[in-house]
């Protein structure tokens, strides 16, 4: 298998995906699969594959309006393995939150915390 350009369309319960190998991994939409591991199964596949020959700088860019807790356990699972790789170049995490959504900042400032990787916040309005 190869590594290649590939995009996941969003649904009711599920975020668009997209998963550039020139660098990134995108995430927007809303998080709350039915079944997280099969959601995240082909993500992980594609990221274990871009992970052998990863792009010089990897960004991570996470644009979700709601995370259920499923989706916030594979999403800290995704990203610790990313993290841990060795071969894995620079990795820079951008977390975009509305600026009234005291909520979603929290949840991306307690993933940074517990992963222990700085995250960029970026508030919109």
């Amino acid at each position: 298998m190869s590594k290649n350009y590939q995009k996941i369309p969003s649904t009711k319960s599920t975020p668009e995906v997209i998963l550039d190998p020139e660098g990134t991994i995108e995430f927007t939409g809303r998080m709350i699969p039915e079944n997280a591991e099969e959601f995240f199964q082909p993500i992980v596949e594609w990221i274990n594959e871009y992970s052998l020959n990863p792009a010089y700088i990897t960004n991570i860019e996470i644009h979700l309006e709601y995370i259920n807790s499923a989706g916030t356990k594979y999403l800290l699972s995704m990203i610790d393995n990313i993290h841990g790789r060795d071969k894995m170049g620079e990795i820079i995490i951008n977390w975009y939150y509305e600026e009234a959504d005291q909520d979603m900042l929290d949840k991306g400032t307690i993933l940074s915390m517990n992963l222990n990787v700085p995250f960029n916040f970026i508030a919109s309005n």
